[in-house]
């Protein structure tokens, strides 16, 4: 699992101060410093470049792949997980095809330890501020839990109350429990788990919880919604706990020191990077990723003629960036800009489809605009 350091690196990425220094070393010393650094991730929604920290972070993952070996899993930003119970217990929710998948490796008390991870999992609140995601931090159950209406319990019903989480993680284990013998350290270890299922029209239901947000931000930076919803389906799958290997993070992936930079000083006129928590907020994040969009078509961008041309240059530039983009055409960017007002949309479609330095770029594009139709009637 080596791509594990990095993702815990970008979590923690930014400059420290005196202070901040004084509580790595603190860290360090700790006798728990999973926990220490639990507690920090949790006060402080800074990042930090401290080789001290990287050490305890590396250390912390470890604890994950001991515990699971490679049935380790780490969030993505269509993929939720979510650690609990001394790490004995993890949820994974994948927000493209609808999966909820609840294991334990408990031995002592297995049923007991699945059904309180189908509880918390059923019941985590909405808002990612208050979910640590890198620790087997228990979760505060308060608030809409941020699977209601996409799950229907076995008696048809939706859930929002503990009793009826209770009710349906009992029902889950005398029905559909399973078993599976994986060998985690040389040692084989027997995994219990449950399988939910989303309802069909799942990602509708999420992307209809942030359309006054979208609606709101749509207009004030003169976006069309079906832009903004296209671009967070194609990010996140309106996952509100999403997170890449990049740090971007949220609903529309806001990398903090580029994206997240050029909106702060756009929308506050200051030179200040947004930090993780003011990201995971869904008005901000919403509001970030469409100003972003803005920035890209009436600035970036903006001697672009063709306005569909010019929307799909924004689409590629959101992902990576508009100098990358101006690059397919010409290396000078006044040149570019000539030439790509010379072509038609179509060309210029098929240009960023052959020449874009990148493939996930290239397919970023055409998701995009294939998103887009699924948001015309929103």
């Amino acid at each position: 699992m080596k791509r594990l350091v990095p993702l815990g690196l970008t979590l923690l990425l930014a400059g420290c101060t005196a202070g901040d220094i004084q509580t790595v070393i603190q860290v360090a010393m700790s006798k728990d410093p999973t926990a220490a650094l639990s507690k920090i991730a949790t006060q402080k929604a800074v990042n930090y470049t401290s080789k001290e920290l990287a050490k305890i972070i590396s250390d912390f993952l470890k604890r994950v792949e001991k515990d699971w070996g490679k049935e380790s899993k780490i969030p993505t930003p269509k993929e939720y997980v979510k650690y609990t119970q001394n790490y004995k217990s993890m949820t994974y929710v994948n927000f493209d095809t609808g999966e909820i998948l609840v294991q334990t490796i408990d031995e002592t008390n297995p049923n007991d330890s699945l059904k309180n991870a189908i509880i918390s999992t059923l019941l985590t609140p909405e808002d990612p501020r208050a979910i640590d995601l890198y620790s087997d931090a228990q979760i505060k159950l308060s608030g809409t839990p941020y699977l209601y209406k996409t799950v229907i319990d076995h008696t048809g019903n939706y859930i929002r109350s503990s009793k009826r989480a209770e009710n349906f993680a009992d029902f889950l284990i005398a029905n559909n429990l399973q078993t599976k013998q994986v060998n985690i350290d040389n040692k084989l270890q027997t995994i219990r788990f449950v399988s939910i299922q989303m309802v069909k029209n799942h990602m509708n239901i999420r992307a209809k919880k942030y359309e006054p947000l979208v609606d709101k931000y749509s207009k004030q930076y003169n976006i069309s919604k079906n832009l903004v919803f296209a671009i967070m389906q194609t990010e996140s799958d309106f996952n509100p706990f999403a997170i890449s290997s990049a740090n971007a993070i949220g609903l529309m992936q806001i990398v903090p020191t580029s994206a997240g930079r050029d909106v702060y000083r756009f929308i506050y006129n200051k030179n200040q990077t947004p930090n993780q928590e003011f990201l995971y907020d869904a008005s901000n994040n919403i509001q970030f990723g469409t100003a972003y969009l803005h920035i890209l078509d009436n600035k970036y961008l903006n001697q672009i003629n063709d306005p569909i041309s010019r929307e799909y240059c924004t689409i590629a530039g959101y992902n990576t960036g508009a100098g990358n983009v101006l690059r397919v055409f010409s290396q000078d960017k006044n040149k570019a800009f000539l030439e790509i007002n010379k072509m038609s949309p179509s060309q210029i479609y098929n240009e960023l489809l052959q020449n874009l330095p990148y493939d996930e770029t290239k397919k970023y594009l055409d998701k995009v605009l294939t998103n887009k139709k699924n948001f015309i009637n929103i």
